[in-house]
């Protein structure tokens, strides 16, 4: 039989439980996306705080108020944010390969005529789509939570936060993110560079020649002629990103 006081510990670990929670629905992909509602994300935090009921099995008997228990609740929000922090850095690849690819076609003039508009560059947007798309298509979202979830069992609320040495190799991780987007734009970047240098060459063999006019297209329609075919071998990169990402948030919260 329910009662009160078994009701206010209840509610008291789902307040607990959703300090970490709401680090990982902060900044992590599609549930930290730009164009979700602020009300939804609230409801997704509640919602998964609830659902890692069972696996809290302790929380502080320390107010949360206190000298120790607002070092706890920082603690527990630096957790979330770093585990989705990592899973992000894995997907800003596709930002990254995007904007180097706009800029050897000329589709990043954009952010300079207009940087207040411009914002990211198209392809940039294109690439974020298919990391998320494949994101989901790998459940790497339900990967997230679980680890969430698991990060409960091996760092349970109030005995310890992420410490120095894990600190750095989040940072350590944030190679990953250039790693990626070359491996994504160094077909078109390639393919770019080899068109820019043969119109040096014309351009030392024709003066006159306007290269602005007549390089810009040809480099724009070779960048997109190899975007779409390299964007086929796309999927082994993405794999590759995600499973280094759940292994790295795997060992930071201590699960190897």
């Amino acid at each position: 039989m329910l009662t009160v006081l078994h009701l206010s510990d209840t509610l008291i670990a789902a307040l607990w439980g959703m300090l970490r929670v709401s680090g990982v629905v902060m900044i992590a992909p599609i549930f930290g996306a730009v164009f979700a509602p602020a009300r939804l994300r609230i409801l997704m935090t509640a919602v998964f705080a609830i659902v890692m009921l069972p696996v809290i099995s302790s929380v502080p008997e320390y107010s949360p108020f206190s000298l120790q228990g607002f070092i706890a609740v920082a603690q527990e929000m630096l957790i979330g944010l770093s585990i989705g922090f990592i899973l992000k850095l894995a997907i800003e690849s596709a930002v990254f390969a995007g904007q180097v690819i706009s800029m050897g076609m000329g589709l990043s003039f954009a952010t300079v005529v207009d940087p207040q508009n411009g914002g990211i560059p198209l392809l940039g947007r294109l690439y974020i789509i298919v990391a998320t798309l494949l994101l989901l298509t790998a459940d790497a979202h339900l990967g997230l939570i679980a680890l969430l979830a698991k990060s409960f069992e091996l760092l349970p609320v109030g005995a310890g936060g992420i410490g120095p040495a894990d600190a750095r190799d989040v940072v350590e991780f944030a190679s990953l993110l250039f790693v990626g987007a070359m491996q994504l734009a160094l077909p078109s970047v390639v393919a770019i560079l080899m068109v820019n240098v043969a119109f040096g060459v014309i351009s030392r063999a024709a003066p006159t020649l306007n290269l602005f006019a007549v390089g810009l297209p040809i480099s724009m329609l070779m960048g997109f002629i190899v975007m779409v075919l390299a964007i086929r071998s796309h999927g082994a990169v993405w794999d590759l990103q995600l499973t280094k990402a759940m292994t790295a948030i795997g060992q930071l919260v201590g699960g190897g």
